[in-house]
């Protein structure tokens, strides 16, 4: 039979590179000192209230929830110790799960295609330092392991692949940008705990939360203000807040009503019940790489992926939704 029409490896020998980078195999390092998205203060009401705007008017065009499988929690694995590897910001490795998400909003990838899940999840990364970092890697600095091997060419044409299915709109609102807003309006009367200490804390949450797919249903604000509601909480006592007490937390902003405080309720409620399973239950093991057996008759099969070889991976189905 003949190679399926819509098949990964069909769609990257047809993109075209003329719009990358050929030298991107080297490593660039920008002369401009990339800063992080921390930069909304309290005195950002009109600016924030029309970020909020914005992503109220897109969020209603996306759909409510992505794909959820174990090789999603694998890649959001692999781009989290990646992003550890290479010291990456924070932010850096949160743009890189959205683009992935993104991506299999608008594509459809088979559980069994692990090898196409990899290759995204190296590709999205590889955008996302391009977008936030200062030191940016080669394509071929990328940590491979004994499963696949992807060559620059290929992990190049992939990154096209993403820019066309998400139409080049790679500048996301993130709840990066409200970070610093939020936190300068729930701490007016709280400085137990220091801001860096907050922001921190925010952004370790913010990367733990990526795995659980129930909150691609949030909008960026609301997840910025729950982060950082937690977050800021020095003691116990501070925790189950009722619908009034987040109210009057987030009360002194102008453009805040009864519904969005209903959502920062909500999503606030779920992220203290993924907190307590958490404590109770211990966390599934997720091997992001693996070592081959040392006998040569259970060897697993070196899959290097080049535009040379399409018989390798196998052609896979990938379907547009």
């Amino acid at each position: 039979m003949g190679e399926p029409k819509d098949s990964l490896a069909l769609f990257l020998c047809h993109e075209s590179e003329s719009s990358l980078n050929e030298d991107d195999d080297e490593t660039i390092e920008r002369s401009d000192k990339q800063e992080p998205h921390f930069t909304t203060t309290i005195d950002d009401e009109d600016y924030v209230a029309d970020l909020v705007l914005k992503e109220n008017l897109r969020f209603e065009t996306l759909p409510s929830k992505t794909t959820s499988s174990s090789d999603r929690l694998i890649a959001i694995d692999w781009i989290l110790t990646t992003r550890t590897r290479f010291g990456f910001q924070h932010q850096t490795a949160y743009i890189a799960i959205s683009y992935f998400d993104l991506f299999l909003h608008k594509r459809f990838i088979g559980k069994d295609e692990t090898w196409a899940m990899r290759l995204l999840s190296v590709a999205c990364l590889s955008l996302a330092a391009k977008m936030e970092e200062r030191i940016v890697p080669g394509l071929s600095q990328y940590p491979q392991d004994h499963d696949f091997v992807f060559k620059p060419d290929v992990i190049r044409k992939t990154e096209l692949l993403i820019l066309s299915t998400l139409d080049w709109k790679m500048n996301l609102i993130t709840p990066f940008h409200y970070f610093n807003y939020f936190l300068a309006k729930i701490s007016q009367d709280n400085h137990s705990v220091s801001k860096d200490l907050v922001l921190l804390r925010s952004s370790d949450s913010l990367l733990a939360l990526t795995k659980e797919i129930s909150f691609t249903e949030y909008r960026q604000f609301v997840v910025a203000a729950v982060t950082t509601l937690l977050a800021s909480s020095s003691t116990s006592s501070d925790i189950r807040l009722t619908r009034e007490e987040i109210a009057n937390k987030f009360g002194s902003i102008s453009w805040w009503t009864s519904n969005e405080n209903e959502n920062v309720y909500l999503c606030y409620q779920r992220t203290l019940e993924i907190e307590e399973r958490k404590h109770m239950t211990p966390p599934p093991e997720i091997a992001v790489s693996r070592e081959p057996p040392a006998s040569g008759s259970g060897a697993k099969r070196r899959l290097s992926f080049d535009d040379s070889d399409q018989s390798s991976p196998p052609a896979k189905r990938m379907r547009r939704l």
